[in-house]
């Protein structure tokens, strides 16, 4: 069976209310993460899994929170 997809070009307006709603979600993750990282790394169940996971799920939180910041910062400008 033979499927046809077609592809229109769209454009997806992104509006400020949405930005503001996931880099306060970005944030809190953020957060969470790092604070849960630091509660972890003293503790006896941190070890090279835990550490090399945290790192691969907070890289994008930091770029993604880093975009954000300088999204705001050229508002203001």
């Amino acid at each position: 069976m033979l499927t046809v997809i077609s592809l229109t070009n769209v454009q997806h307006i992104i509006s400020a209310e949405q930005i503001a709603v996931c880099g306060m979600f970005v944030a809190i993750s953020l957060i969470l993460s790092m604070s849960l990282a630091e509660i972890l790394s003293e503790s006896k169940l941190w070890n090279g899994w835990a550490a090399s996971t945290h790192d691969v799920h907070d890289a994008p939180l930091l770029l993604v929170f880093s975009a954000i910041v300088v999204y705001k910062i050229l508002l203001i400008l």
